[in-house]
């Protein structure tokens, strides 16, 4: 990450009180009240349960995929899962640009890791090719679609094609971050579990689409014997996902259509916005397909880093791009669209402005 740690900087943000929050993926749309309502009623129910999880919540995510409760387990945020993942694997193959949370894992437990760079120009699409190879020299690797940073999919077609490219044809585990599965707005949900289940455990997390990130729980679906990697991580560190939590999380798959409806009318809509916001002869970027995030390339010639920096002293938060892959994306930035338009509008105008000042000593340069 070149020496940019965005949890650090994420503290400085929070700390200096900056106006516009466009720098971690924290939803602004307010939780279902229903969910909110289940955690105020069981709040005291705050024994001990099963590091897999409670049998109806996983009972009713089985039903959801149409698989064996046997191929569920519930778990303390999707982080949590993938990070076990990655503690069980030798070397750990990328496609970049990437969310950091996964470096940060590799760091953390030693593990090698090769990469693959997708490119703006193919839109962010990775082939399947240089994927295949990757998990030839990896044994493991994390796919993320809907994609942070960037917001790309892949069709049902391609996402398949790339689940057997992983899992069968190169032998090795695939790990599908799903977080952002059901935020499409030019697609449908893909489930990499659905697919193929032998070597392949699709995660989940009810932060995005249930605006709901400090509730910290999620689940994984797929091979049992991944699945038990992930418990075994679970007892040795977390014990069990709290019941009141995972209560919530079971009324939220009771308004799964209608929480996807909500966000992704409201990111969609930000997207469009952005279109219109965004000067073109300071940024360009490939309208983002899913998630909420746009990867915006800096035409002026200003570094990412120095522009988040420059950002963050006039309040305005965004993630550098090398946070997401390293120097081959220092010239990006990576904006979250979780503030409503008339903030986004505003903080737009100070990135431009700020790119531009950042090579031309404050003139400006649109």
């Amino acid at each position: 990450m070149a020496g940019f740690n965005v949890y650090e900087f994420y503290e400085y943000l929070n700390r200096s009180g900056a106006w516009a929050r466009l720098d971690a993926g924290d939803p602004d749309i307010p939780p279902p009240q229903p969910v909110l309502e289940v955690l105020r009623r069981e709040a005291g129910r705050l024994g001990y349960t099963g590091a897999s999880g409670l049998p109806e919540l996983r009972e009713r995510i089985a039903e959801l995929h149409g698989v064996d409760a046997r191929e569920v387990i519930v778990v303390p945020g999707a982080k949590a899962a993938i990070a076990a993942l990655v503690h069980s694997s030798s070397t750990l193959g990328l496609v970049a640009p990437y969310w950091p949370g996964y470096q940060v894992a590799a760091r953390l437990f030693s593990k090698r890791v090769v990469v693959t760079n997708a490119s703006m120009r193919e839109e962010w699409r990775p082939s399947l090719e240089a994927v295949y190879s990757l998990a030839r020299m990896a044994g493991m690797v994390v796919v993320n679609y809907p994609n942070n940073p960037t917001g790309a999919i892949l069709e049902p077609r391609v996402f398949r094609e790339l689940v057997e490219a992983v899992a069968v044809d190169a032998g090795a585990v695939l790990v599908s971050d799903e977080a952002y599965r059901d935020i499409v707005f030019d697609g449908s949900r893909v489930v990499a579990a659905e697919v193929q289940v032998e070597n392949v455990v699709s995660v989940y997390s009810f932060s995005k689409t249930f605006s709901v990130p400090g509730l910290r729980v999620g689940y994984a679906v797929g091979d049992p014997g991944l699945l038990g990697r992930i418990r075994r991580f679970i007892e040795a560190t977390y014990t069990c996902v709290p019941v009141p939590a995972q209560l919530a999380a079971l009324k939220a798959l009771e308004l799964l259509d209608e929480a996807t409806e909500r966000a992704r009318r409201v990111y969609g809509e930000r997207v469009k916005a952005l279109e219109g916001l965004v000067p073109r002869e300071v940024f360009s970027f490939v309208r983002p397909r899913g998630a909420f995030y746009a990867f915006l390339r800096i035409e002026t010639g200003a570094d990412g880093v120095e522009l988040a920096w420059r950002a963050a002293r006039r309040g305005v938060g965004v993630f550098p791009g090398v946070a997401f892959g390293g120097e081959k994306y220092k010239d990006y930035v990576r904006v979250s669209l979780t503030s409503p338009v008339h903030v986004l509008a505003k903080a737009v105008r100070v990135l431009a402005e700020e790119a531009c000042n950042a090579v031309s000593g404050g003139r400006g340069c649109w």
